[in-house]
């Protein structure tokens, strides 16, 4: 009997994450230590990492005062540090020999933050990288869209 490649399936958008582990046709698909990840810090609003109101600074040239807005968006921030997490996570797996393939599945900027930064071992065994959110699809769908989505 021939040796079925094991897949790895990460579900994710910038908040929560799914990671799950199976053979095609996906129809047994169950957790990879418990299935669900969610980010080490999970802010849902831009007020709940920012204080009220901006920094003040004062200017070098004239001394005067003058607000400071942040750089980049802390939710978005938040993402991509969670991008990072899970990447490592995906690489430090494919490096132990855990899986045979990958497939990501995420919204469009999601996914890409996730590409940026995914290592070797895991590009390596990437098979599919889906632009959609399957975050929340209830598991008895799962395997038809991962099937149609991959296109077999």
């Amino acid at each position: 009997m021939p040796h079925l490649p094991s897949y790895w399936v990460l579900l994710a958008d910038g908040h929560n994450a799914r990671l799950l582990e199976g053979t095609r046709p996906f129809s047994d698909l169950h957790g990879v230590e418990g299935g669900v990840i969610e980010p080490a810090l999970a802010h849902r609003f831009a007020h709940d990492v920012d204080t009220d109101r901006p920094g003040r600074s004062y200017s070098s040239a004239d001394g005067t005062r003058s607000a400071i807005e942040p750089g980049e968006d802390p939710i978005r921030a938040e993402e991509r540090a969670f991008a990072e997490d899970l990447a490592q996570r995906l690489d430090h797996a494919a490096r132990g020999g855990k899986y045979d393939r990958l497939i990501i599945a995420a919204p469009p900027r999601f996914l890409g933050d996730i590409r940026t930064v995914l290592g070797a071992s895991a590009r390596a065994k990437l098979n599919a990288a889906i632009d959609k959110d399957f975050v929340k699809l209830p598991a008895a769908d799962l395997p038809k869209a991962l099937m149609a989505a991959i296109g077999f």
